[in-house]
């Protein structure tokens, strides 16, 4: 039967909290009565990731796994779940949850009336005034370069996987690939519907979006696509008002 959910767990160095973070997004989805998969993709780690990540696909039918013998990052997870995944829906969720698996019901109910769940969380506790300034001033240059009235682009977010299908995502070596792919899906009419999630903060590892050369790489990226989509929406709005 195809899964009517792919959660997509990109993993790397996850060791102390993979098995945990699979079983409890297993159980929930089953006390939810979904039919579903979780795809793990180990990016290619260093410690007992991988070996986790096959057990539990050869102890679970409903649990796959897939290994990168480089390390790609958080984009270059999401394009091999994009290829692999078998459900109608895919989200991605972190190896380490960052959300009360309780809200997964918002992103389900919002289904009926969208092709994309975008989640907005709630508070950045743990965030730092740089990494709120940074994380602030990327999404205004998002909302005023690409006329995306949404509040965030990079949290959780639910996507109909037939059409994610049709965007061919260029910018997944930074974290515009995000924003991208939000962009294009609402060129190509989807819809889009926002659900806000609280946050919980990472309870162990190194978050990296901070970090001053993906910064500069994800905004080289989103002026580079500015440049190359402004064209064509100018010209779609011109057609339009013939």
């Amino acid at each position: 039967m195809t899964p009517y959910l792919t959660v997509l767990m990109p993993a790397y160095n996850e060791e102390s909290c993979l098995a945990r973070s699979v079983d409890l997004v297993r159980a929930k989805l089953a006390e939810m009565a979904i039919a579903f998969e979780v795809l793990v993709v180990n990016d290619a780690s260093r410690d007992r990731t991988a070996a986790i990540a096959d057990g539990l696909a050869a102890s679970h039918p409903d649990v796959r796994a897939c290994h990168h013998p480089v390390n790609q990052g958080i984009g270059g997870g999401f394009l091999t779940g994009v290829s692999e995944a078998r459900g109608q829906w895919m989200i991605l969720i972190p190896a380490d949850l960052a959300m009360d698996l309780n809200e997964l019901s918002r992103y389900l109910d919002a289904a009926a009336s969208a092709d994309v769940v975008v989640g907005v969380r709630g508070g950045r506790g743990d965030y730092t005034r740089y990494r709120l300034l940074v994380s602030l001033a990327n999404m205004r240059a998002i909302q005023l370069l690409f006329g995306l009235p949404l509040r965030q682009f990079n949290y959780i977010s639910m996507y109909r996987l037939d059409l994610l299908r049709r965007v061919e995502i260029h910018y997944w070596r930074s974290a515009f690939f995000y924003a991208e792919v939000l962009v294009k899906l609402r060129d190509l009419g989807a819809r889009l519907v926002e659900v806000d999630i609280p946050y919980i903060a990472r309870s162990g590892g190194q978050a990296t979006g901070a970090n001053g050369r993906y910064i500069a790489h994800t905004a080289m990226d989103m002026l580079h696509f500015w440049v190359t989509w402004l064209p064509g929406r100018i010209a779609r709005a011109a057609k339009k008002a013939r």
